[in-house]
């Protein structure tokens, strides 16, 4: 099995008991375990002065990011301006399941106040931790948009020529993403893109979409229990991003390698992605 965690990743941790890391950075906030619901909403849609931009060829990276803590409450940092600026989630590891029945977990990316914020909540002191992925594009970027178990797929937009659509957050309550079967993800059928997926329990995700004129192929990768690996996605010959379409399978597992990560290999210019003990992973690269 390749390396999980690749030299291109910019790792921010947040310190936590017994000193995982010693140089952490973000603060812990009030509202441990709080509801969904009691989080910042994303910011709505850029102006149009912000979105309207010339369409280039290749899309570029700003920023690549890892956030994680094993300390209860909803842990940020900010990860720089969403001027021009979309990020997405890459990975996500650990455990999701609340300690205390009605409670929430989540982990991912949102943007407030002019910039994007990583993050992770819950209240299970058990490790969880997201990865983040930032584009150096807003071109048509859409608002966030939420879907939760036991409701219709939710719209995200009409497919166009360079609209692309990823995962911003994961979240889980009672009895979600305690299986196989479960997974959230981003899909179209052609003529628009959905959010949607199954549950065995209160969970969902969100997810927005931002102009990048070309796809680069979809991928699935799935690993039994007791074990995992890593397989390449798409070829960087330039240009060229994976991102988080969808993640399935039973994240309860108290590990910050124990999960889904998409990262870029340097040494053989390939992105790939790493599925660990019965999880799955949904990328799309666009460049």
């Amino acid at each position: 099995m390749g390396p999980i965690t690749k030299q291109s990743v910019q790792k921010l941790f947040l310190a936590v008991p017994f000193a995982l890391i010693a140089a952490g950075c973000g603060g812990e906030m009030d509202g441990q375990g709080m509801t969904e619901d009691a989080q910042p909403e994303s910011a709505a849609e850029p102006s149009a002065a912000e979105s309207i931009a010339s369409t280039e060829q290749a899309v570029t990276l700003g920023g690549t990011y890892w956030w994680g803590t094993a300390s209860n409450g909803d842990t940020t940092t900010t990860i720089g301006t969403s001027t021009n600026r979309t990020c997405f989630m890459t990975s996500l590891f650990g455990n999701l399941k609340p300690a205390t029945a009605g409670n929430w977990s989540s982990a991912g990316v949102y943007n407030y106040a002019g910039n994007w914020v990583a993050f992770v909540n819950h209240s299970n002191s058990k490790a969880l931790a997201t990865g983040i992925q930032c584009l150096n594009t807003a071109t048509n970027r859409t608002s966030e948009v939420t879907w939760r178990q036991g409701t219709a797929a939710k719209l995200l937009g009409a497919v166009t020529a360079d609209r692309r659509c990823f995962l911003t957050r994961v979240e889980a309550s009672t009895n979600a993403f305690i299986n196989g079967d479960s997974e959230v993800k981003v899909w179209n059928d052609g003529l628009n893109w959905y959010l949607g997926g199954d549950l065995t329990g209160p969970g969902g995700g969100r997810a927005l979409c931002v102009d990048v004129p070309t796809g680069m192929g979809g991928w699935l990768w799935g690993s039994g229990e007791g074990g995992g690996f890593t397989e390449n996605l798409a070829y960087n010959a330039g240009g060229v991003a994976c991102l988080l379409s969808g993640v399935g399978g039973r994240f309860t597992t108290n590990s910050y390698t124990d999960g889904v990560s998409i990262d870029y290999n340097s040494g053989t210019r390939y992105w790939e992605m790493t599925v660990m003990n019965g999880k799955r992973g949904y990328a799309n690269c666009v460049k």
